[in-house]
């Protein structure tokens, strides 16, 4: 998914997101399956605990970060 997040607006801003897409950002940090779920787990618990996300939202938060793993793991 090259792109992903390019021409995208942060919540609240007045500019669109002009940085690296997903592989471009994640390329040669050799990031682990391990490692990448370890971070899954740590925006679940953020969501769980610092957030009143209902249930249909965190699904698709989760979904997108999913989406997103070929961009980030072991690229």
């Amino acid at each position: 998914m090259p792109g992903v997040g390019r021409g995208l607006r942060r919540p609240g801003a007045t500019e669109p997101y002009t940085g690296k897409d997903m592989l471009a950002a994640h390329k040669g940090m050799h990031i682990s399956e391990q490692a990448y779920l370890a971070a899954m787990d740590d925006i679940v618990g953020a969501m769980n605990k610092k957030h009143t996300l209902d249930e249909g939202t965190k699904n698709d938060v989760i979904a997108i970060f999913y989406s997103l793993k070929g961009n980030i793991i072991r690229v």
